[in-house]
């Protein structure tokens, strides 16, 4: 590919790494997601919802949306 010039763009990209460490890109991490503070310790104490968007495929009775509820304490 190089021959033909078909990777112009990647030999410059290839120079430009040439100043950096390559273990450099493998030791790139996320931070932690933050602990949470507070979670339920009894059924139904804390309830997280969701509404769906449209479904392009409408359900039995011809509904496109649903909602979703989901106990904090037991995740269901």
């Amino acid at each position: 590919m190089k021959k033909t010039e078909m990777a112009r763009v990647l030999s410059q990209f290839a120079d430009h790494l040439s100043n950096f460490a390559a273990c450099q890109f493998g030791k790139l991490k996320r931070k932690p997601f933050p602990k949470l503070s507070w979670r339920a310790f009894q059924k139904l104490q804390l309830i997280h919802t969701d509404i769906g968007e449209p479904q392009k495929t409408p359900s039995l009775k011809g509904n496109r949306y649903y909602i979703l509820f989901i106990d904090d304490f037991t995740r269901k």
